[in-house]
């Protein structure tokens, strides 16, 4: 079984686990490698990851920093919206990345709560369900009419400047799915310092559309006039 067929059948054991759990799942645990306050559905879902996919190589993730060996890179999100999740919302899932050399050579992110599956490799972006796999090419929408401001609770100003601008934006709490996402969307915006779990794959996907990253913003975009108009915002020239 490759990389990308292990992801797909850890992410099957993933959703298995959270249909058949209680709500001791969403208990705290303690402060884990990424800063957050990790739950037993993080910690739990991390060691499958873990258990199935250190073979491919050494494992940096949200929950437990770096663990395993190897001269590849797994890089982990076990899940994705984890406040989601605890709080009934249905917008999370997981983001897996695999880094050969320094460069990513396989993404896959998994919408959880909708069984939408994004895989990025040589072969393109492709979509499908994970429980039928019938895989499509990614495309653009060219009808989106919204964008996605992750973390948009952070913001001191810009909040207020795409409101007297009229932008339209929806702020869903799940990074790596949004980035999956930015095809369908007018733009994704990503406010404060980004992790690498919480982008690496994520930002594979997004290879094809403009991208302007600073240390405290993100900005991606298929539309090249609303990424110019985003950028301008962003560095105060409005």
């Amino acid at each position: 079984m490759d990389f990308v067929d292990s992801v797909i059948a850890v992410n099957r054991k993933i959703l298995k686990f959270l249909d058949k759990s209680d709500s001791r799942i969403f208990d705290d645990v303690n402060v884990g490698a990424g800063g957050d306050m990790s739950k037993v559905v993080d910690i739990e879902s991390e060691k499958i990851f873990i258990k199935h996919l250190s073979k491919f190589g050494k494992i940096i993730s949200e929950e437990c920093g770096e663990c395993g060996e190897g001269e590849d890179e797994i890089i982990i999100d076990p899940i994705d919206g984890s406040e989601n999740i605890i709080s009934g919302l249905p917008y999370f899932g997981s983001s897996v990345a695999r880094k050969k050399d320094g460069k990513v050579k396989d993404a896959i992110v998994v919408n959880f709560a909708n069984g939408d599956i994004f895989v990025k490799n040589d072969d393109g972006l492709k979509r499908a369900k994970i429980d039928k796999l019938n895989f499509s090419e990614v495309t653009i929408n060219n009808h989106a009419t919204i964008g996605i401001y992750e973390r948009a609770y952070a913001s001191k100003e810009f909040i207020y400047i795409l409101n007297e601008k009229k932008i339209k934006y929806r702020s869903p709490g799940a990074v790596a799915l949004s980035l999956a996402y930015a095809h369908d969307v007018k733009f994704v915006m990503f406010e404060g310092k980004a992790r690498e779990y919480d982008v690496c794959a994520g930002l594979y996907m997004c290879e094809d559309l403009s991208i302007y990253e600073r240390d405290d913003f993100l900005i991606i975009s298929k539309e090249k006039d609303m990424f110019l108009k985003l950028v301008k915002i962003v560095e105060g020239k409005k």
